[in-house]
């Protein structure tokens, strides 16, 4: 839908090392298309792929990783389920369907 089209989405990542122990966190935010559940013009495993291709190009070996976002995504959505393939959810609000992760 032209009337929701506000760009291309990105994730935003950081890498932080503790400094004592020097185990470092991978820490990516993502805020997903519209409309909801959609994954946008490109669907919603492809939205996913593109995340896991970003994690995999900039995390570590040995980074825990922690990827977080409002995905404008439920938590039956193909982004959702492609992700969780490869990943381990730990959490889903409530807003808006459970859109947020």
């Amino acid at each position: 839908r032209n009337d929701q089209w506000y760009g291309t989405r990105a994730g935003m990542w950081v890498r932080l090392q503790h400094t004592e122990t020097n185990q470092v966190l991978f820490f990516i935010n993502h805020h997903g298309p519209l409309p909801l559940n959609s994954g946008g013009r490109c669907g919603g495993e492809a939205t996913a792929f593109k995340l896991l291709q970003l994690i995999a190009s900039q995390a570590h070996d040995g980074d825990v990783i922690v990827l977080v976002g409002d995905f404008n995504a439920g938590p039956n959505s193909q982004t959702l389920a492609s992700l969780r393939s490869r990943m381990h959810a730990l959490f889903t609000g409530a807003s808006f369907g459970g859109v947020d992760h």
